[in-house]
């Protein structure tokens, strides 16, 4: 029988190359999983997380507290009433809550006034209201009367130079403003006066048998030697020389005076007591001693 011989690469020697490799392939991936974990960079660590910015606290409203409100209206009287309730006639001074309130302001014929007012905690608010009267309340504007009465009957009557009748009479529509009135009657001496008509009727009575006399005069007192500075004055109760100089200063009634004299072209007034002393008196317009005579000398004459 023949036998045949195994070879230099038999099985046995077959198995221990391939372990080799296996080995080898093994070393091999070793020293690569090696060097790979040397040379790889250092893991970066994961950036911490930002944390959230806090969301900054809305204030809450201030909802308590107390503060003041001064109320003034403009029409006295006027009733106030905050949040539907009656405070009282104002002005008023009032402690209120922190917020809104409801202010109206009311008086008869007027256009109520409201207002949402807001209270500050410890702080004073003022409020002024100003009512309107209402247009069905305000009334129709009526022109003044001039109402002119005299005791003289027949009087006639002149407003601004314009015959507008015999007294008793009543000039209606006078425009406001200033008038001039003349009241004259047969013999006696004509009543002038300045009037200022206003909104409201006006009523004039006329006195002619009424003695009125009031007049004053600034004079001087011419003496024998020099002079002195004075005032003249005329009522009915006589006629009195007011001035510094007591020597000089008299008070007379008509009934021990002479009539009094005038000398026009030498500004010149003589006073005379019967019986005693005799004045002269001077002034810078020779009209104004002149009218002065006429009015005492006309008063006296009706006081006799």
């Amino acid at each position: 029988m023949e036998h045949l011989s195994a070879g230099p690469h038999g099985p046995g020697e077959r198995g221990r190359i391939g372990l080799v490799l296996v080995l080898l392939v093994a070393a091999v991936a070793v020293a690569g999983l090696a060097a790979w974990l040397f040379l790889r960079p250092p893991p970066v660590p994961p950036a911490p997380a930002a944390s959230p910015k806090p969301t900054p606290a809305t204030p809450s409203p201030v909802t308590s507290g107390t503060g003041t409100l001064e109320i003034s209206a403009s029409v006295a009287g006027s009733d106030v009433h905050v949040d539907g309730r009656r405070i009282g006639p104002a002005p008023q001074r009032v402690e209120l809550g922190v917020g809104a309130h409801k202010v109206r302001v009311e008086k008869e014929g007027f256009q109520d006034f409201e207002r949402e007012v807001h209270i500050i905690p410890d702080r004073t608010l003022t409020l002024e209201a100003r009512l309107e009267a209402r247009l069905e309340a305000r009334p129709e504007a009526v022109a003044p009367r001039l109402r002119v009465e005299a005791d003289v009957p027949g009087a006639q009557v002149f407003l601004d130079r314009r015959f507008v009748g015999e007294a008793p009479v009543t000039i209606r529509d006078v425009a406001p403003g200033h008038h001039r009135l003349n009241v004259s009657a047969e013999g006696y001496e004509m009543h002038a006066e300045d009037l200022e008509i206003v909104s409201d009727s006006h009523e004039v009575a006329v006195r002619f048998k009424e003695v009125r006399l009031d007049e004053a005069l600034e004079v001087k007192h011419k003496h024998g030697m020099g002079s002195c500075q004075g005032r003249l004055v005329a009522t009915i109760d006589g006629l009195r020389y007011e001035t510094d100089h007591d020597k000089d200063g008299f008070s007379a009634a008509f009934s021990t005076l002479e009539p009094l004299e005038v000398d026009y072209l030498a500004k010149n007034l003589r006073v005379r007591i019967r019986g005693g002393r005799k004045y002269n008196f001077t002034a810078e317009d020779a009209d104004d001693l002149l009218v002065f005579q006429q009015a005492v000398e006309a008063a006296r004459a009706r006081l006799q």
